[in-house]
Parts: structure tokens; C-alpha cells; sequence
């Protein structure tokens, strides 16, 4: 069903499939195995990469605090370097989508129809890569896209279909 299928998936699947404690890591890695074996070509706006880093840092420290109850500077080391780790096969499952001045006149030109300006920026993202999907978690991203957005569940769903 790939045939040529292009997705950008969005900032908040990439966090749910490297966190097994959240509540979307089971519809993400449903999704990243089917897209991954249906050899459809994964996308992620370049911003991206900064916020999954952070996000993920802060999720593996928070989990070892919450197991531990504290943790010392090693362990916080290790939870930035798993956090590196995840944004590193991020880099090598999908393809990144760069960015220039367009995407930001782009992003503030969508502000008619969506307010968040990082949400935008990955609709800009969309547009410049000509996605045919944007995979995200984000309902009122889900509502005002302009390309055809999913959850992860409802692509996983979309890739059984003939």
C-alpha cells in the first residue's frame, strides 16, 4: 500500500514510541513497524529533533526519579545519552525536512486557521515535502491540517486496508 506514501509524523509519536510508559507507545510502534515494512518514506520537520531530545531527557529522568526517588549526575548523564540515542535513530528511520524563511511565513500565514505556531511549522514542513499524511496525536492539529493527518492508530488502520 506504500507506493510512494510520504508521512510526516509529528513531534509527539516519536516521543510515544521511545517512552513504553505512555499511553500512545503501543498505537506508535504499531505504526512505525507497519510504515517500516511497508517501506513507506518517513518524514519529520528538522525542528523536531530538538524537541524530542529535550522531551525525552526530561521523560527518561522523570521515570528514574519516579522508579529511584532521586538520581545523581551519572544517571542524568545516561538518561541525555539514551535521550541522544533516540533522537539519533529518529535521524536514521526517517527522512529530515529543512526549513527556511518560507516555512516561517508559511506558519504565520496558517495562523488563520491553527494558532500554534510549531504546529504550523510542520504543516509547512508538509507542504515543502509534499507529504501525503502527517501522522500526529494532536487533535486540534488533526482538525486544522491541510494535508490528510491521522493518529497513529487510525494509519495503522489505513495500512491493512487493499
Amino acid at each position: 500500500m506504500s507506493g510512494g506514501m510520504r508521512i510526516m509524523v509529528d513531534t509527539c509519536v516519536w516521543v510515544d514510541n521511545y517512552c513504553p510508559d505512555h499511553v500512545g507507545c503501543k498505537a506508535a510502534r504499531s505504526f512505525f513497524d507497519q510504515a517500516l515494512s511497508l517501506e513507506a518514506e518517513l518524514l519529520y520537520a528538522v525542528h523536531a529533533c530538538k524537541d524530542v531530545l529535550y522531551v525525552l531527557e526530561h521523560e527518561f529522568k522523570r521515570a528514574a526519579k519516579r522508579e529511584l526517588g532521586s538520581i545523581d549526575e551519572s544517571q542524568a548523564r545516561a538518561a541525555r545519552s539514551a535521550a541522544w540515542a533516540c533522537m539519533r535513530n529518529m535521524c536514521e528511520l526517517a527522512t529530515a525536512v529543512g526549513a527556511d524563511g518560507s516555512d516561517v511565513w508559511l506558519a504565520e500565514k496558517y495562523r488563520r486557521i491553527h494558532s500554534d505556531f510549531e504546529d504550523n511549522l510542520v504543516l509547512a514542513a508538509c507542504k515543502r515535502a509534499n507529504a501525503n499524511y502527517l501522522v500526529t496525536n494532536d487533535k486540534s492539529l488533526i482538525a486544522h491540517a491541510d494535508v490528510l493527518a491521522k493518529t497513529p492508530r487510525q494509519m495503522s488502520e489505513l495500512f491493512k486496508l487493499p
